[in-house]
């Protein structure tokens, strides 16, 4: 069951929603976290035990970390363990495992932060073990993030607020990100479908591109999508979930870029793993280690194929040269720069989203035809799906310009905003009925 289920949005949160109002304060925690349990069973029994073990393994070993709070070796011992069994069982349902249990690559993180923040500051323990299972398993952002860290959670769980503001904030935000997922993302979606299922070797250079263009605006509406759900339904339980997109496209460099794309990922990366290594505090050669090593393990963290191993140190490398070679020209040519990133970006997504090295070549030589191969093949298929399209690429940017925030904070409160929502959720309603809905793209990580 997702966030997008016709099961969660008409059966299960409603009735969860209203008793979580109706509870008493100091019993919410443990009926969100049963319900985030159930949540994760409805979909497979084994990834909600996955999930309990993995949680009390967690915290059992900070237990173990605090009671040799004066012995940094033993804290540090604990730590490594900690650390140890997190990677190591991570790894093995990623890369070993017929079945990935759902959400776990993305709470395995947060359980990871709690053991490095306690590690950090022994004195700020959880209260207990269902304090610390509602932290970790908290189903709002339990399948695809935002990945929270303990230091900036863990007062909310112990003391929110729920009011009727946030209630309508949060269910405003939560049908928004769900049309950006069915009446953006799984349209354009469904043209990079049609392009893999004719084959690469069978469309013109424009469709190339064309689909390169697709699948890039797809994953941003997938993702933020379920972002916005997720904080949405935060909200209306009275959490304040981190922002995780912020117009990643408006980016004048790919540091940039990352820096508005998957927000709390690159804070747990940043804070967890680049500051532990050093930095930028060690001089160029190490900033630049350093800046490959989080790059090569943000791609592991995707999959182990090699196409994201190559996206990743695509990335790393592209990072470090705007550190050290083409920055300041960026940064004073604001025109070019956008224009680099609105060509690199999306050349780097065809890395990501193509698992084949064979076929990833393919599609490179129909986006470049002197590499061989091109625009002579179905010269006129582009504009047939263009006419079929256009208008989602346009609604894309459309929600995508200045203007749209703007719009958006002025007046979601408004009744014609409300009106226009609740039009934009039952046309969502309609298509997922028809089967016009894909999974989120990010439930397979």
């Amino acid at each position: 069951m997702g966030l997008s289920d016709l099961n969660f949005l008409f059966r299960f949160f409603p009735v969860f929603l209203l008793l979580y109002i109706l509870c008493p304060g100091k019993y919410r925690n443990g009926l969100l976290f049963a319900a985030s349990l159930i949540f994760c069973g409805l979909g497979d029994v084994r990834s909600m035990l996955v999930l309990l073990c993995s949680l009390t393994v967690n915290y059992i070993l900070i237990l173990l970390m605090t009671l040799n709070s004066d012995s940094l070796s033993w804290r540090k011992s604990w730590l490594f363990i900690a650390i140890l069994l997190n990677a190591g069982l991570l790894c093995y349902y990623k890369y070993a495992a017929n079945t990935l249990p759902v959400g776990i690559s993305f709470y395995t993180f947060t359980l990871l932060s709690a053991d490095i923040d306690i590690y950090r500051c022994p004195q700020n323990i959880p209260g207990s073990w269902l304090e610390f299972g509602t932290f970790a398993a908290m189903f709002p952002k339990l399948l695809s993030g935002p990945v929270t860290a303990y230091h900036d959670t863990i007062g909310q769980i112990r003391r929110r607020n729920t009011d009727w503001r946030k209630v309508e904030y949060g269910l405003s935000l939560m049908i928004a990100g769900l049309a950006f997922k069915n009446l953006i993302a799984d349209p354009l979606g469904t043209l990079w479908h049609e392009i893999r299922t004719v084959g690469f070797e069978s469309i013109s250079t424009p469709l190339a591109w064309m689909g390169m263009a697709a699948f890039s605006v797809q994953l941003l509406f997938d993702f933020q999508g379920y972002s916005l759900m997720a904080i949405g339904l935060g909200s209306m339980l009275g959490f304040e979930l981190p922002q995780n997109f912020d117009h990643p496209y408006r980016a004048c460099s790919v540091s940039e870029y990352y820096r508005r794309w998957h927000i709390s990922l690159g804070r747990w990366f940043r804070d967890y793993l680049y500051i532990p290594l050093g930095g930028s505090r060690r001089g160029m050669a190490r900033t630049g280690l350093n800046l490959m090593i989080v790059w090569l393990a943000t791609g592991i963290w995707h999959g182990i194929t090699v196409n994201f191993l190559l996206w990743g140190l695509t990335l790393g490398l592209l990072i470090v040269l705007e550190k050290y070679v083409i920055g300041n020209f960026l940064s004073t040519h604001r025109l070019a720069a956008h224009l680099y990133v609105w060509l690199l970006l999306p050349l780097t997504w065809v890395i990501f989203s193509i698992t084949d090295l064979e076929s990833l070549k393919l599609y490179f030589t129909r986006l470049f035809p002197f590499w061989g191969g091109g625009i002579a093949v179905n010269p006129g298929d582009w504009l047939y799906h263009g006419r079929t399209y256009a208008g989602f690429f346009l609604a894309a940017l459309a929600v995508s310009c200045p203007l749209a925030d703007r719009l958006w904070k002025k007046y979601w409160n408004t009744l014609i905003t409300k009106g226009i929502l609740f039009v934009l959720f039952w046309i969502c309603v309609y298509r997922i009925v028809n089967g016009l809905h894909n999974p989120f793209l990010y439930l397979g990580f």
